[in-house]
């Protein structure tokens, strides 16, 4: 079957790139970046005649759009300068989309490490929000900078409530590696399990990488066992697989 046309929205960040699209019920939300971030609200109430019904520019750009409810839209992305369009950080933001004419931010949260990055931006499976304690837990890796400062691979679990009347906090990170040495070596990625999270009775799994952990969700937040899969091996006797 041919799929035909039947409504157009054009004219949306020209000179720009999509870097993310998310739709549901009625309405899309569309990211477009060069310097700053245009989000771009749609009405698809009218199939035939879908409007653009807001523009809300901002720094920096949005990955992943993850909605909260139907007034809510939880995004991850990176920060960058307004001027250049250089990438100075990655970034959390929650927007209020109540009114299709006045989308508004509510909270950011940008972690200033030009190097750091989320598989999240590009794996939706890697994307985990708990509505029952408003806690968000994201896949993080930052790249080491010569001696400045040592490589991160893991995650990080961030308190994010959708009222917008708190800020955007991270509660506590994961690493899953015990030698952040070994991640300077190219090798470490080229066996690289896909980031997942399970959750179950109020504690976490972490996959990632080459290694699983387990830690408790409450208020100790407590590693509950580590398991390395190349357990016996390290930088020396070849790369990990």
């Amino acid at each position: 079957r041919k799929l035909e046309v039947v409504g157009v929205a054009d004219g949306l960040g020209k000179t720009e790139v999509i870097f993310s699209c998310r739709f549901f019920n009625d309405k899309a939300y569309v990211v477009t970046f060069r310097r700053t971030d245009p989000l771009y609200a749609l009405d698809l109430s009218d199939p035939e005649n879908p409007i653009v019904t807001d523009e809300l520019k901002i720094t920096g750009f949005s990955s992943y759009l993850h909605p909260i409810g139907d007034d809510r839209l939880l995004a991850i992305g990176r920060e960058a300068d307004e001027d250049t369009g250089r990438v100075t950080g990655f970034q959390i933001t929650l927007f209020d989309v109540s009114d299709l004419n006045n989308t508004a931010v509510l909270q950011r949260y940008t972690l200033e490490e030009q190097w750091s990055s989320s598989s999240a931006e590009n794996d939706h499976m890697a994307f985990r929000y708990l509505p029952q304690s408003n806690l968000l837990l994201i896949p993080l890796s930052i790249r080491g900078i010569y001696d400045k400062r040592d490589p991160f691979d893991g995650f990080t679990v961030y308190y994010v409530n959708p009222s917008g009347e708190e800020k955007i906090e991270p509660r506590f990170s994961v690493s899953m590696v015990e030698d952040p040495s070994f991640i300077r070596y190219g090798c470490w990625y080229d066996a690289y399990m896909p980031a997942r999270t399970l959750v179950f009775r109020g504690n976490a799994t972490f996959i990632k990488g080459h290694s699983s952990v387990s830690y408790s969700l409450g208020d100790t937040q407590t590693q509950r066992w580590y398991h390395n899969f190349d357990d016996g091996r390290d930088k020396t006797n070849g790369c990990f697989s």
